[in-house]
């Protein structure tokens, strides 16, 4: 049984999360466990998995070993509750003095902000060191999250 969790893996897994799906770590295996909303609702209500498809049944006894055992599970932070525009800010703000760094911190003014941003960053040939930014943003956030909740990371 692993005793910490590959810091490297949980910052790809808050990377890369997708919309309508609650993401865990087992705490025994130190793998994170995505399951759809939808399957995880079926779980919680018991219902019938005759529909299902080969790969949901393995979700969805993943969803049930959750909704069982839920204390060896920690839910992962979801997208709504890591600050990407907070992101977006630093890196403009960790910029050197210049036209492109005012123009960066005005694309993030109002609605539209992140299309926008994405945008400039490509036009201004900044792309790769937006991406190791964020990169190393979600690495500190999954840090703090592992701190927070007492488990080891390597």
């Amino acid at each position: 049984m692993p005793s910490a969790v590959n810091l490297d893996m949980l910052t790809e897994e808050l990377e890369s999360q997708f919309e309508g799906f609650h993401y865990f770590l087992h705490l025994e295996t130190m793998e994170v466990v995505a399951v759809s909303t939808g399957i995880l609702n079926q779980a919680e209500d018991e219902e019938p998995i005759d529909g299902l498809e080969d790969w949901e049944h393995t979700e969805y006894a993943n969803a049930v070993g959750i909704l069982e055992h839920p204390s060896l599970y920690l839910d992962l932070p979801d997208r709504d509750e890591v600050n990407e525009y907070r992101m977006m800010e630093n890196f403009c703000i960790s910029l050197e003095e210049g036209p492109d760094k005012e123009r960066l911190i005005s694309a993030i003014q109002g609605r539209g902000a992140f299309r926008r941003f994405k945008g400039l960053v490509d036009q201004l040939g900044k792309r790769n060191e937006w991406f190791a930014f964020r990169k190393e943003c979600y690495r500190e956030e999954a840090k703090d999250w592992c701190e927070f909740h007492g488990v080891k990371y390597e």
